[in-house]
């Protein structure tokens, strides 16, 4: 029973986190309108749409080996983990353990 809580509260912060990014994906879509539009954007815009392009490589960059290396399902996650441990941040930033 203990590890059925444990994987529905797993993937209910998962489907949280990226519906995070789905937002943050709209939000970088709606400044580059308003760059193509305008001519400008704000710094804060500029720091926002920053932060989402990283987030969008680190995505590329965690599901590229997930298509085409077996076994990085395994692999992965242990990266991760390490890369964490160097303070090198691989997940992007709506899957931060760290509140906003």
């Amino acid at each position: 029973m203990k590890i059925e809580t444990t994987i529905e509260k797993n993937i209910h912060h998962f489907l949280f986190d990226l519906k995070k990014e789905v937002e943050g994906e709209k939000e970088a879509v709606l400044i580059i309108q308003k760059y193509i539009k305008e001519g400008e954007i704000s710094d804060e815009e500029e720091n926002i749409l920053k932060t989402q392009l990283f987030d969008s490589f680190k995505i590329i960059g965690i599901g590229i080996p997930f298509l085409l290396i077996p076994g990085a399902s395994i692999l992965m996650p242990i990266l991760i983990k390490v890369a964490s441990k160097y303070n090198i941040e691989l997940m992007p930033s709506a899957f931060n353990k760290t509140e906003d």
